[in-house]
Formats: structure tokens, C-alpha cells, sequence
């Protein structure tokens, strides 16, 4: 067995030394990381999320979320976290969630669509994660290629279709330097099945639920068009804001859809 110089556990042990209560870090059911206020707004709405102790700063070695919540969906106990961006930081989030209890984690973000047939306000879902990252590898994704759980792909694309959202299931390809990305390397991924890319998050959180032995899955929507370039108006479209509070919808009910499996068990 593997030792590790630091670890999630000494972080929970920081953490009741702080203060923090045994049953702030006791959790279960299901966690989503989201970057997305309109996201976080929805799962407000919908499980009565109300803000949260969890790890502070002052007790991380390296990064705690921006914002913690924790609520109910359909007796679920659910957890939605605002984590800082990119791949390293998610995850240490991510194994502290798994060191504390949490069986399923979602990411339900934004993502830079590589062109049809992915519209806007349509959703994907990652069934693949390719491409050189710096974090995913430290979690067995050695060949640059990462496949999502078939077990969460099936739950959020059932939520889709029940939902009636345009879906799409394919590859993600991370991207961690957003300037440069060219025209060849973005054909290059389409090529290989690809819809989306990212900085690295989607491939890090498929690779540690294969490791951590708990369940990772990824749900994206457009909110730039690779071909077309940075167009900040979409943002502030109405059907952008639409699609958050939909992607908020699919995910509950895949969460709802994986504890009646009983997959959410210890």
C-alpha cells in the first residue's frame, strides 16, 4: 500500500482541531461542484440549501470551496460546493468529500464546445475525458484517456431524456492553457469523438472515482463556441441561464435515480 505524506485525513483531523463539529464533516449521499451561480441558485430552490461548515481555509493545507451548502433532495442528503477552478485544487476537494463520506460527486459547469452538433443550450455528457493534464495522472489516467463511470453517463442521460433536453454523448478533451488552443489542435480532438474541452477537471474527477471507488460524473454546457471565439453576450442570455437551472434538474434527479438503486450505499 502506497503512502502519501499528506492526506485528507490529517486535513479532517485540522479541521476538528479548529472547531468544526464531528457532524460538519460526517456526510453522505451526493456532492456537486459547480462554478455557476445560476447552477447553485437552482439547487437552492430545489433541495433548501442553506450555507454549511465543512473544512475552512485556516484548517486546508492547500485550498478549501468558496462556498459550502448542504440540503435534501427527495430525503438525498445533498452538498453543493463553489470549488476554486481548475484540476489540482478539485482535487483535493474531492478526495476530502470521498474522506468524509460523500458516494457520488457530479461537476455541472460550463465547457468550450468544439462545434456541431453541440448547440447552445444543449448539454453533454462526457462518456470519455482525453488529453495531458497535470493532476489526472496522480489517479492511474496515465495514457491520457479516461473513461467516465457507464453508471453515471446512464443515470444523467436518463435525467436528460425525462427532462426533454437535447443531449449529446461523447468525449471531452482537456485544454489547461485557454489561449492557445489552435485550430489543428481542436479538429484533432473532434476527430477523436470529442464534443467539448476544458481545463483538466473532467478528466481529474472521472480518474479519482475510478480510484477512490466512489462515483464521478460530469455534466457540461457550452458557453463558447471554439470556432467563433470568446463572445461574452452569451452569457447573459436567457436560455444560457435556462440551461443552468436545467443542468441543476438533470443532476438531482440522477442523484435521485442512483439512491433508488441503492448505489449510494456504503
Amino acid at each position: 500500500m502506497i503512502e502519501y505524506l499528506v492526506t485528507p485525513r490529517q486535513t479532517v483531523a485540522a479541521a476538528l482541531s479548529n472547531g468544526v463539529p464531528p457532524e460538519a464533516l460526517n456526510l453522505s449521499g451526493v456532492a456537486v461542484l459547480t462554478f455557476s451561480r445560476a447552477i447553485m441558485e437552482r439547487l437552492e430552490e430545489l433541495c433548501q440549501l442553506r450555507d454549511a461548515q465543512w473544512i475552512p481555509q485556516r484548517a486546508h493545507p492547500y485550498v478549501a470551496p468558496q462556498v459550502v451548502k448542504r440540503g435534501q433532495f427527495q430525503r438525498l442528503n445533498v452538498m453543493a460546493l463553489v470549488p476554486p477552478m481548475g484540476a489540482s485544487p478539485l482535487a483535493c476537494i474531492v478526495e476530502d468529500l470521498v474522506a468524509c463520506g460523500v458516494r457520488a460527486i457530479f461537476l455541472a459547469c460550463a465547457a468550450w464546445s468544439l462545434g456541431p452538433p453541440v448547440r447552445f443550450g444543449d448539454l453533454i455528457v462526457p462518456a470519455f475525458s482525453i488529453g495531458p493534464d497535470g493532476t489526472s495522472i496522480h489517479y492511474g489516467n496515465t495514457t491520457g484517456h479516461v473513461s467516465a463511470d457507464p453508471v453515471m453517463v446512464e443515470a444523467l442521460t436518463a435525467a436528460c431524456r425525462e427532462l426533454g433536453a437535447t443531449t449529446h454523448v461523447g468525449g471531452n478533451a482537456c485544454g489547461e492553457a485557454l489561449y492557445r488552443i489552435t485550430p489543428q489542435m481542436a479538429e484533432g480532438f473532434r476527430q477523436r469523438g470529442c464534443l467539448s474541452m476544458e481545463n483538466g477537471e473532467a478528466s481529474t474527477l472521472l480518474a479519482m472515482a475510478q480510484t477512490l471507488g466512489v462515483h464521478g460524473g460530469v455534466l457540461f454546457q457550452p458557453y463558447i463556441d471554439l470556432a467563433e471565439g470568446w463572445n461574452p453576450t452569451r452569457l447573459g442570455e436567457e436560455s444560457y441561464r435556462v440551461t443552468c437551472r436545467l443542468q441543476a434538474e438533470v443532476v438531482l434527479k440522477a442523484s435521485d435515480w442512483l439512491s433508488r438503486q441503492g448505489l449510494l450505499e456504503d
